[in-house]
C-alpha cells in the first residue's frame, strides 16, 4: 500500500467508526502482548465513548492518517497534554494511543504521524513528548528508540485481586 496520498489531520465525526476499530485493534494487541491488559467485554462501547470524549477534550489531540486513494484511515495517534507541575518543561504531550494498519507499516507512516503529533504538541505548549505503552511491546521500544526517545519513568504493577 502506497503512502503517497496520506493526509494527516485531526479526527472528525466521519472518522469515528474507523477510529474506534483501530483503537480496539490496538488494545487487543496490548492484550496479546501482556495478559495484564485484559480488554473488557464491552470494548467497542468503551472505546466509542473514549474516542468521542477525546474529540471534545481541549487537552487531547487525536490525529488520523487518511489514505485519500483508498478512502480509509491508515493510522491514528492520540496524545493528552499534561502539566508536570514540579518539573521543567512543565507541559508534556503523552502519547496514549498509536496504531498503524499492518499494510501501511514499514513505509515511514508511523514516523510521519509522530512528527505531525509533535508539531501539534508544540502548538499546545508542550516542551517534551512521552509515550506510554505495554512494557512487552518490543516493536514500540524499537520505534521510539529510532525516533530519539529515551526512558524517563518506570511503572510497576501488582494486582489487588
Amino acid at each position: 500500500m502506497s503512502i503517497e496520498k496520506i493526509n494527516i489531520r485531526e479526527i472528525n465525526e466521519n472518522d469515528l467508526s474507523q477510529v474506534v476499530e483501530l483503537v480496539v485493534r490496538l488494545k487487543s494487541v496490548n492484550e496479546e502482548l501482556d495478559p495484564n491488559f485484559k480488554i473488557v467485554n464491552n470494548i467497542y462501547d468503551v472505546v466509542s465513548k473514549y474516542v468521542k470524549d477525546s474529540v471534545n477534550n481541549e487537552n487531547v489531540v487525536f490525529l488520523v492518517a487518511e489514505d485519500e486513494n483508498e478512502k480509509t484511515i491508515a493510522g491514528i495517534i492520540r496524545f493528552i497534554i499534561i502539566d508536570r507541575l514540579f518539573y521543567e518543561p512543565r507541559i508534556k504531550a503523552e502519547i496514549t494511543d498509536f496504531y498503524v494498519k499492518p499494510i501501511y507499516r514499514r513505509k515511514r507512516l508511523g514516523a510521519m504521524l509522530l512528527q505531525k503529533a509533535i508539531e501539534y504538541a508544540k502548538l499546545k505548549g508542550a516542551g517534551i513528548v512521552t509515550a506510554i505503552y505495554p512494557a512487552g511491546n518490543n516493536i514500540a521500544d524499537s520505534f521510539y528508540d529510532k525516533q530519539g526517545f529515551i526512558s524517563l519513568n518506570k511503572e510497576k504493577y501488582k494486582s489487588c485481586m
